[in-house]
């Protein structure tokens, strides 16, 4: 979705209604990340357009995502609800260290990145469908969830010898 300064200038009271449907299969903004596709994303919102040079991104964004089961590494569909509000600007910003306001290229307003970057943000970092009883495991190993972990008070049998030193703190 591309936006140019001649859109908000026209637009009434510099004002973009978005009410958008969009699919991503292949792209390069999900080659290096663990999202298959992105196969349904409803964008909502708004773009508001300062009359000078600032225009202010709100968006609502919705939809799914497939991405691996992090065990199975069968593909699982998502559901992920979000938000963004970024503030583009057509004129260079003369203070380096406003770095939450995105200088655009050429007049135009490329809201693709902002949407990307605000659903792979909901991406989960690992993620199953697969029940803990079926856990792969082996001969002296196994798959352990979060839940799993050993009490803090069990200690550990290789260190139980240390016990009997007896130590001088003086």
């Amino acid at each position: 979705m591309k936006f140019t300064k001649k859109d908000f200038l026209s637009a009434k009271n510099g004002v973009i209604e978005i009410d958008e449907q969009l699919a991503v299969e292949e792209n390069d903004f999900l080659r290096h990340t663990q999202v298959k596709s992105i196969p349904d994303i409803h964008v909502n919102g708004t773009l508001q357009f300062d009359g000078t040079s600032l225009v202010f991104s709100d968006l609502v964004l919705d939809g799914t995502f497939i991405v691996p089961d992090s065990i199975s590494l069968e593909d699982l569909e998502v559901a992920f609800d979000t938000t963004s509000q970024v503030t583009y600007s057509f004129d260079p910003i003369e203070d380096d260290d406003d770095d939450e306001i995105i200088v655009v290229k050429k007049d135009t307003i490329d809201l693709n990145p902002e949407i990307f970057q605000a659903v792979l943000y909901e991406v989960p970092m690992s993620i199953t469908r697969v029940p803990r009883d079926q856990y792969p495991k082996g001969d002296g190993w196994q798959v352990l969830s979060e839940n799993d972990e050993p009490d803090e008070d069990e200690i550990d049998p290789r260190w139980e010898k240390l016990k009997e030193f007896k130590l001088d703190d003086d």
